[in-house]
């Protein structure tokens, strides 16, 4: 069930997804595919469950890509990053305090994941797409480190956070 305050702070998680991928295409060209918004959908999904993740992959791919762009790639996008949150969401529902380190290397191997995800499409309409596809590995080995890195600086801080904007499952909060 999503109250008022989850709500609110999936708006507010989307928003920071969405303005770190805009953001980061803007000042850092020279980086491709450097960018949190992989990270932020692997720590809310952990966090909040796989509901929040999808949501928060879908809604922060479709208002990033009003800026950067939309196309049929979005679903694609829509549907790499909605699993990415499927995945992780359903691992901290079965894994309540999984180490940073063992998180932080899922999350560079979910940056792999995303660009095959993003490149099986071109499967039915590309003649060669092992080449193809190997041309663009650089390009996922920078959204993975990237991942890594976003993933290892915002983990601590989002966790921290989140226990204080959600309180623990079982207990209600009144308001007088």
């Amino acid at each position: 069930m999503f109250t008022t305050r989850k709500l609110t702070l999936l708006a507010m998680l989307t928003a920071l997804a969405a303005v770190g991928r805009i953001y980061a295409n803007v000042l850092f060209p020279f980086l491709p595919n450097m960018q949190p918004m992989t990270s932020v959908i692997i720590i809310c999904s952990l966090l909040l469950g796989p509901a929040a993740g999808v949501i928060i992959a879908v809604l922060s791919t479709l208002l990033s890509n009003m800026i950067l762009g939309m196309g049929l790639w979005t679903l694609w996008q829509m549907l790499a990053w909605g699993l990415i949150g499927l995945t992780f969401g359903l691992a901290g529902k079965l894994w309540k305090n999984p180490p940073l380190i063992v998180m932080t290397a899922a999350s560079v191997l979910a940056g792999y994941v995303y660009g095959l995800l993003i490149s099986l499409p071109n499967v039915f309409i590309m003649e060669h797409f092992l080449a193809y596809y190997l041309a663009g590995i650089s390009f996922d080995t920078m959204h993975a480190i990237g991942n890594g890195i976003f993933f290892f600086i915002l983990y601590p801080v989002l966790r921290r956070l989140f226990s204080k904007w959600i309180p623990a499952e079982g207990k209600r909060t009144t308001s007088s």
